[in-house]
């Protein structure tokens, strides 16, 4: 493979120094080889003649390849170089469609092939975005970089920088699994879940089971429960003790959750307490709402509290526990005011119900207020406590 410098025309010749000169090499960068994919013409391309056959080929069969663009520019650079007396060649070389290191090699060995033919001292890279600064490193130690040329439309060079990110993006959710999973595989899923669910549950109640799933996707993603289910098989013998103790209180929470709602529907005698009967007459008048909503909240409030507070108790004593074995642990005290705290709230809340859903039965009212004025003061003393506890540390810690 021999090169010689070539010339435009007779009136652009110019007078070529005697001693040695020096060769410049101009590099049309096609990383994604969209030459090849489009035209069918292998790379490389060696000189200018077929340089411009090539981008002439490829703006024909796609007018918005910015590729063309970036050979026309290796081609003007050609000629303004030969036309100052340099000598000079411009090549297209080209990496594969997928990009990545075996499209950046192959681009270094083409490199490398024109080098042996023609014996360069410095080279120019030409590209149709950021190709030259990335490649720049790879090709660096086979000649000398002058300058990198990013050619990009005068119109659109924002939207066409916008493009390569959105690109990159793309790429990233689609190949990346870490991404992949979320972007495709979640979709996925859902779609699936929309043709079973209309092909097996065809009802009104489709498209609420649908949203119900999507809420639960969402939740899975939102908690980062998927990840912390992974995590599950790594947890020692206390972890496992420690997830139970968890897993058990928020089923008592929802157990008291759902106690309190059922009040409000018929039961499977037939038979219809208040509070369903107060339901009903709300569903009949809803302009009622206003005035009957404290006792429903009051009925709901009665029948849940002892499950809710019966889990919250269990989270907080099984903490305890755990705070107890762990060497170390100061935050004991902080649990048991909690325990306290929670333990005199429960006649308070139990009567504030009451009120709610007889205002005339308030016998216990004052009760119920002092009981509570105590949490609160409790909690507001233990707080402090732990407030100057912490500044007192502080400061010793700063005069030492």
């Amino acid at each position: 493979m021999t090169f010689s410098p070539r010339t435009i025309s007779a009136s652009k010749t110019t007078s070529i120094p005697s001693d040695k000169p020096s060769r410049t090499l101009l590099i049309c960068i096609d990383r994604d080889d969209d030459v090849g994919v489009k035209t069918g013409i292998r790379t490389p391309i060696l000189g200018r003649d077929a340089c411009v056959a090539a981008a002439t080929k490829l703006s024909i069969t796609d007018p918005e390849e910015a590729d063309a663009n970036a050979i026309f520019a290796g081609v003007k650079e050609y000629d303004e170089l030969l036309s100052k007396g340099e000598f000079c060649e411009v090549v297209v070389v080209s990496g594969v469609f997928e990009r990545g290191v075996i499209g950046d090699k192959k681009i270094r060995n083409q490199v490398s092939e024109i080098l042996k033919g023609y014996p360069a001292d410095s080279a120019v890279l030409i590209s149709d975005g950021s190709e030259g600064e990335e490649l720049a490193p790879v090709l660096q130690s086979l000649v000398p970089i002058v300058s990198i040329r990013k050619v990009i439309v005068k119109h659109s060079r924002s939207v066409e920088e916008s493009y390569q990110v959105l690109g990159r993006y793309l790429r990233m959710l689609i190949f990346d699994p870490r991404y992949a999973k979320y972007a495709l595989g979640v979709p996925g899923i859902i779609f699936v879940a929309l043709v079973l669910t209309a092909h097996f549950l065809p009802t009104a109640d489709t498209p609420l089971i649908l949203v119900a799933f999507i809420g639960i996707v969402f939740i899975i993603r939102g908690f980062d429960i998927d990840r912390k289910i992974e995590q599950i098989g790594k947890l020692s013998a206390t972890g496992y003790l420690r997830l139970f103790s968890v897993f058990a209180s928020v089923l008592i929470i929802l157990v008291g959750i759902a106690t309190g709602i059922s009040v409000f529907f018929p039961s499977s005698k037939g038979g219809c307490s208040d509070p369903c009967k107060l339901l009903q007459v709300v569903s009949q008048n809803p302009g009622l709402f206003a005035s009957r909503a404290p006792a429903m909240v009051g009925y709901f409030i009665s029948n849940a509290q002892e499950f809710v507070w019966l889990g919250i108790a269990i989270y907080i004593t099984t903490t305890i526990f755990f705070n107890l074995i762990r060497p170390g642990s100061r935050r004991i005290a902080r649990y048991l005011v909690e325990l306290f705290v929670l333990g005199l709230l429960y006649f308070p809340v139990f009567i504030f119900a009451n009120v709610l859903i007889s205002p005339s039965n308030t016998s216990d009212y004052f009760v119920a207020i002092i009981m509570f004025a105590l949490a609160v003061n409790f909690t507001i003393a233990a707080y402090l406590y732990r407030f100057f506890s912490r500044r007192r540390r502080e400061m010793q810690a700063i005069d030492v």
